[in-house]
């Protein structure tokens, strides 16, 4: 179910990088995503589980030092191959706690997978996003990594 080839170009690269030689830690992935609050473009960096402390830096020293060379706002998610842990970690953010009650992979016609992650009545406000923002990251972030074709929010109880 895991993606074995993540492609990634020659910016992603050299982030990966320099936060690599900033932290130290051991750094999967770098995606460019789109916060519709301000329209900053927010880097996003997958990181291995263990190093995620040692990515963040002490007082977020390293992400605050990344920050301000690219004037870009940094998001460092922990990464798993577990699909249920890793958008646990993707929606249990600082900003954000949402409680995941399930994950289920449904697989339907054309053998086309749809992730449902349930989520608490209360959470859907915050599993959505602003316009949006949470589950089009949330989607961006699974459907790069693992092989599935869809992903939705479920608030039903």
């Amino acid at each position: 179910m895991l993606k074995k080839n993540i492609k990634l170009d020659r910016e992603s690269m050299e982030l990966i990088s320099l936060f690599n030689n900033i932290s130290g830690a051991i750094i999967k992935d770098c995606i460019f995503y789109q916060a519709p609050d301000d329209s900053d473009e927010v880097i996003i960096f997958l990181v291995k589980k263990e190093d995620v402390g040692k990515a963040i830096g002490r007082d977020g020293e390293h992400v605050k030092d990344l920050t301000s060379k690219l004037q870009k706002k940094i998001d460092v998610i922990p990464f798993s191959e577990n699909l249920e842990s890793f958008i646990k970690y993707i929606l249990n953010t600082t900003k954000n706690s949402i409680k995941v009650n399930n994950i289920e992979v449904k697989e339907g016609k054309n053998n086309k997978r749809t992730v449902v992650i349930s989520v608490r009545p209360q959470d859907r406000g915050k599993a959505i996003g602003k316009e949006g923002s949470m589950i089009r990251k949330t989607k961006t972030l699974v459907m790069r990594h693992y092989d599935v074709d869809n992903v939705i929010i479920d608030t039903r109880s």
